[in-house]
């Protein structure tokens, strides 16, 4: 068998590794040429460095120094081309340990539903009768549901670079939070978050109830089947929508920072144009 021998990283590719894992993200050019060139450092073997550098535009050369060209910020995300992964889980209702027993996933874009997910979950633990009188679910309905193992690979390409959204968001990206810790996994990155709980707090103002029931009421929003994940899921998708329509009556909320700033959480993508956003 022929083995073919790895070819090593082009010259500018190693420096763009080193400048990287540098402390203060830049290095003397004849250092440079020393680790990336192979050659002796020096004056010379500096100025060759420097050139082939300053033709890359991943580099800035001056001073004797080579250092990373800063990335431009990302772009604001513009909500009508945001993807919006609302979450809800059912959870087995018992002090410990606490597990998941239902997961409900609606992708909503431009106000619209674009694709679902969903399952029951075997959590190896009991299940306590509020949580059955409350959903429906019986333990006998879990016995042959997939661990949490089992859904997590489509689970976490279905939230990665999508916005993470729920009602009440503390306590679903808790438990998913710690049901992915569990198998020693985080949580994958995503655009941002929103917690439609807190929206409604910040766009009706905290006399109005901000319960899901309440808000679907208020906004004529119908469940199928309440206190079941994706439904649950669904609704709060539609809610979202409603309270931005709501929140621009007041404010001009174009993008996800617009957003964040309203709901009161920083942002993961800043722009200055969210400035004008002052609830």
């Amino acid at each position: 068998m022929i083995r073919l021998e790895e070819e090593p990283p082009a010259p500018l590719d190693r420096l763009e590794a080193i400048l990287l894992g540098a402390p203060d993200g830049r290095m003397d050019l004849s250092a440079a040429a020393a680790l990336c060139l192979k050659a002796a450092s020096g004056a010379l073997a500096g100025r060759v460095m420097a050139a082939l550098a300053s033709g890359d535009g991943r580099f800035v050369v001056g001073d004797g120094m080579v250092r990373l060209r800063e990335k431009p910020p990302e772009p604001p995300l513009l909500l009508e081309e945001a993807e919006f992964a609302v979450v809800d889980f059912e959870t087995n209702g018992l002090g410990g340990p606490e597990r998941a027993i239902e997961i409900g996933v609606a992708l909503f874009r431009g106000g619209r539903e674009v694709g679902a997910f969903e399952s029951l979950l075997q959590p190896d633990t009991g299940l306590s009768s509020f949580v059955t009188g409350l959903t429906g679910i019986r333990e006998e309905d879990l016995r042959g549901a997939p661990r949490f193992e089992s859904v997590w690979p489509p689970l976490e390409s279905l939230l990665r670079g999508r916005v993470l959204t729920a009602h009440n968001l503390a306590f679903d990206r808790r438990i998913l939070r710690m049901e992915a810790a569990r198998l020693g996994s985080a949580l994958p990155e995503t655009a941002g978050e929103v917690c439609t709980l807190r929206l409604a707090r910040a766009v009706l103002g905290r006399a109005e109830s901000r319960g899901l029931d309440a808000l679907a009421l208020r906004f004529g929003l119908s469940f199928s089947a309440r206190h079941r994940a994706l439904d649950d899921a669904r609704v709060a998708g539609r809610l979202l929508f409603r309270l931005i329509e709501s929140a621009r009556e007041r404010w001009e909320v174009r993008t996800l920072e617009d957003l964040a700033r309203i709901q009161g959480t920083r942002p993961k993508v800043r722009s200055r144009g969210a400035e004008r956003c002052s609830p």
